[in-house]
Order: structure tokens, then sequence, then C-alpha cells
């Protein structure tokens, strides 16, 4: 048939040069999407290829439509003004090659990158396009600028030297992708580790992983838009089940969600407050892709998120939302008196069921953002921020999580003070219901005053202060036990032995009670139905099947190790 003979390449032309964005197999799918290719102001031009199979097996292309203009130069680029860079310098060039340095680069050079379509990681792997990056305007000498001072900023290093070593990488960069430029590798045909495992079979002094990131490259440099780049590479993710290949695809993906192509895959949110929360949403793989604009690449990345195969990709995408909390830009710009309801809605997504996200770095975030919503400034404006940070938590447990976290950050060491005048507010709680959310569910309430327990043993506070707090949180939570006879519920004495055990024994081992007076409790419950006379006979009582029995009895005593019994 024709339509199994004829296929229709729709090219574009940016930076000019012609690459392939996409196939179609009518003629009138491709001249629809080479119109709308040209309806973007930055496209030089855009053509149609039409290539037909001829019976003897050849290919005979024909062009049959093309559109080319000028476009409209907007002046220098110049980089991104970054406030941060990771403490780890890189000290040789396969350092740069690593995530945090990729990340640096997307933020420094994201208007250039956004401008050609290219990632990081195939500009440090393709000569040429590292070239034209290092010939546009003073690009890398402005960045390699900025990077020297942030991370010379209060040392005793010298700026001027650093970028003298930052050039002297890049020059080793530049020199080894000259290096393979003409090297004959393998084609990104199949799966990603199918090459990886061609190359490993190649005879050559040059790392195999190295080259494996040079033909991932060269076969992304010639998708010159997001979503495309973003499309392959979720695909070959998906699809690979060698988790290498799949570490490295992340690599790569991550520096596609620095660009953005973010937008496209949250969709149209009401708010930058609402986009934080998608964002966090698609992080942990539980983001609706019904609204996206992204199609079923956004359903596959959420996929791979949700399955734990994307952490350097997650951690680039937390990052993002943390800058975005800490940022000028407000959290609801249309309705402004709905800010502090969209500043609840975020801390709300940030706080998880073990704590705040990211520990300290969201600590920090949260409180530069409130100390953008206070009147005053300064010192003054960050004591007010955590003043307010405290109050508007949802209970004080969560309070009590968060200057634990914020006191590990430069500005809880500044505002020591007022952390422990909210300290003391904390321990104004008298029962379960003020310290915990009353909205909570019994054993939700249990487990955030655990974790609160748990966030004051790991925080900088003095000993002292440590374990005041810890024993006022045990003595809270024995109280709620006695209290509502949480104890005498699970063990109530109508029930099977066996029941009874496995509530109390699977109880102590859910993690809901810190060590302490609490816990101890309901052990010593378990402890006095373990003595009983001939327990494990009656704890067997009422099976037929031995071997049943036997498999019952034997993980009762695995959870009972679980529980902290040994």
């Amino acid at each position: 048939m024709v339509a199994e003979r004829e296929s229709f390449e729709v090219q574009v032309s940016r930076g000019g040069r012609w690459a392939t964005e996409t196939v179609a197999y009518k003629e009138v799918e491709a001249r629809a999407l080479a119109k709308k290719f040209l309806a973007d102001k930055k496209c030089e031009g855009a053509r149609i290829v039409r290539n037909w199979l001829r019976g003897d097996g050849t290919m005979v292309e024909s062009e049959i439509f093309k559109e080319s203009r000028t476009v409209k130069d907007d002046g220098p680029v110049r980089i991104a003004q970054i406030d941060s860079v990771p403490p780890d310098k890189c000290e040789e060039p396969a350092d740069f090659l690593g995530p945090s340095s990729r990340n640096v680069m997307n933020r420094l050079f994201r208007s250039y990158l956004d401008q050609v379509f290219l990632t990081p990681t195939e500009l440090m792997h393709n000569f040429k396009e590292l070239k034209r990056l290092q010939d546009k305007d003073n690009l890398v000498s402005s960045a390699v600028d900025r990077v020297a001072q942030l991370q010379t900023k209060d040392t005793d290093e010298d700026a001027r030297g650093r970028s003298q070593d930052i050039f002297k990488n890049i020059d080793g960069i530049a020199a080894r992708a000259r290096r393979v430029e003409a090297m004959k590798l393998p084609k990104l045909e199949g799966r990603f580790s199918d090459v990886i495992a061609k190359i490993n079979a190649m005879a050559d002094t040059e790392d195999q992983d190295y080259l494996a990131m040079v033909v991932l490259s060269r076969d992304l440099v010639n998708v010159r838009n997001w979503l495309g780049k973003l499309e392959r590479l979720c695909k070959l993710a998906v699809d690979d089940p060698d988790p290498k290949a799949v570490e490295m695809l992340d690599g790569v993906i991550a520096d596609v969600l620095g660009s953005t192509v973010v937008q496209e895959i949250l969709g149209w949110q009401p708010s930058l407050g609402a986009a934080i929360c998608t964002m966090i949403d698609l992080a942990d793989g539980k983001m609706p892709t019904a609204k996206s604009d992204a199609g079923e690449s956004a359903e596959i990345l959420n996929r791979l998120f949700a399955e734990g195969k994307l952490p350097i990709s997650r951690g680039l995408l937390l990052d993002r939302a943390h800058r975005q909390i800490s940022g000028p830009g407000p959290l609801n710009r249309t309705e402004p008196a709905k800010e502090m309801d969209e500043m609840k809605r975020v801390i709300a997504r940030v706080l998880t069921p073990t704590g705040l996200i990211c520990g300290s770095e969201t600590a920090e975030a949260l409180t530069m953002r409130y100390g953008r919503m206070v009147e005053q400034g300064g010192a003054a404006g960050r004591k007010a921020a955590v003043e307010g940070l405290f109050r508007i938590m949802p209970d004080r447990a969560a309070g009590l999580i968060y200057l634990c976290n914020l006191a590990a950050t430069p500005t809880g060491t500044e505002q020591t003070a007022v952390i422990t005048e909210m300290l003391e507010l904390v321990f104004m709680a008298r029962t379960i219901s003020d310290l915990c959310g009353r909205t909570l569910p019994p054993k939700e309430r249990m487990i955030r005053a655990t974790h609160a327990h748990k966030a004051v043993g790991a925080s900088p506070f003095p000993t002292a202060t440590k374990a005041r707090l810890q024993d006022f949180i045990d003595q809270v939570l024995e109280r709620y036990l006695i209290d509502e006879q949480i104890i005498e519920k699970l063990d109530h004495p109508d029930s099977h032995l066996r029941d009874r055990a496995g509530r109390l024994v699977q109880f102590c081992a859910a993690g809901v009670l810190p060590e302490g007076k609490a816990l101890t409790r309901a052990r010593q419950r378990i402890l006095a139905l373990l003595r009983q006379p001939n327990f494990d006979a009656h704890f067997i009582d009422g099976f037929t099947d031995p071997v049943k029995a036997q498999k019952a009895l034997r993980d009762f005593h695995h959870l009972l190790v679980r529980a902290g019994f040994g």
C-alpha cells in the first residue's frame, strides 16, 4: 500500500542547520506540523521531505515544502545571576560531568540552552556545540567568574586563581570531546544498555561510560525541542531493564527538567503555589497527568518517579521547587489577598508523614518565603518570619519539626533566641490534642509526635534541651495511651491470644512510638502475655494444619524481633 511506502520528515531550521523534528505518514499531517513549527518566532524555517520506498528497496527523497525566514537577533545572551553553588568543587574535567555541575550549568546558561535546545550533557560531549558556546559573546567567561566568586566567598582562596582552575578543566573537557568527535561509535537504535554493551566490547582506552554518553548526545542533538528530548529519554528509560543504563539516562532527564519543559509537563496551574505543589507531586510520582501538555511523556515520567528510578531527576525537581519557594515571585499573582492561603498550601505539601520533605533545606526556603511576607527587614524580619511560620504550622509538633530543621541552617544559628522562645510554646501542650492536629486519626497523631521526637534527637540543640523536649513528648504519648486506653483496646480479653499478641506486637513494631515510657508500657503488656504458661501452645490453638501453625508461630517471632524483643 502507498501508506506503507511513503513518509514525510518535518524538519526545522535553527542556528542555520536543518534537523528532523518528527515524521508523519500523511502529507496533510506533515503540512499542519510544519505550520505549527513556523508559528514559533524563533523558528528560522520549516521544510517537508517526502521519503518514497521503491520496489527495489531504495529510498527516494524529495522536498515538497520549504519556508525560510530571518529571525531577529534579540541581542547578546547573558548568564543568569545565580546566588549559590554546591559546596563541593570540581577539581578534574570528569567532575564537571556530574549531576551537581550540570545543574549549575543549566541555571547559568538557561537563556542560551533554551535558545539552542541543548542540555549540558550534549554540550560537554559534542565538540562543535561546546565550541559554539565558547564563541557566544562572553557567556563562558562570565559564568566562570560567577562560579569562582561564589566558591571563594568567605574563604581565603583567590577568585582569580579559582577561575584559572575552572578554565583549565574546560579546556580538558573540550580536548576530550574533540578527540572522540571522529570516532566511529554504534548508533542508538534500540535499548541504551545495548549501546553500552557494544561499547564495552570495543578495545579503546577512552572511558566506556563517557563514550556511551557521546552516543546518547549524538542521538539527542538532532532533536531540537524539549518535549521531543524528554519523550526520547523517557521511552529509553522505561523500556530498559539495566539499572546502570537507567541511572545514566536519569542524569540527562534531569538536564531536560532544568528547562522550561517543566511548565508543559505540569500543564496550566492557577498559581505559583499550585505549581510548586504539583512539581513535588511529580517528583513523588503522584502527579495527575490529565491536565499535562506533555502527553504520554508525562505519564511515563510520573511512572518512573513512582518506581524510584529517577533519583537524580527527583533531586533536581525538589531543588527547583525549593528555589521557587524561597524566590521573590508571588505565590498567587492574580489574587494577592490569598498569598497566605497559598503559603499554607505549600507548607501542607512539604510536610510529609516523616517531617519536612528535604529537612533543613525546606525549613530555610520556607523561612525566606515568609520573610518576604512581613514588613520588617534584615534580622528583625527573619525573626518575625520564624515566629510567624511556627504559628501557622498545622500543629505544634509540626512547628517543632520545623524549628529542629531550621536550627541546622545559617538562619537558625542567627535566630537561636527566637527558636528558644518558640520551644516554650511547645511545652505548653498538655495533651496530644494540643501537640498534634485534632483532626488527625489516632495513629497519625502518634506518628507525628514520634517524628517530632526523632527530629529533636537529630537537631543541633544543646543536650539538655533535647532531653527535656524528648521527655516531654514521651510523657504526652504515655498519657494518651492511658487516657484513651489504647493498649487495653488492642489487648481485649475476649479475643484469641494470637490476635491479642499479634495486635500488640504490630503496634510496637509500627514505629508509632519512640523509645521511652510510652513504648515501654506497651512492651510490658506484651511481656505479660508471653510469660503465660504454654504460650506457644495457646498461640497456635485452633490450627488444624501443623505446617500453618508453625509458620504462624515463626512469623510472630520475627515480628517480635522487629518490635524490639531480641
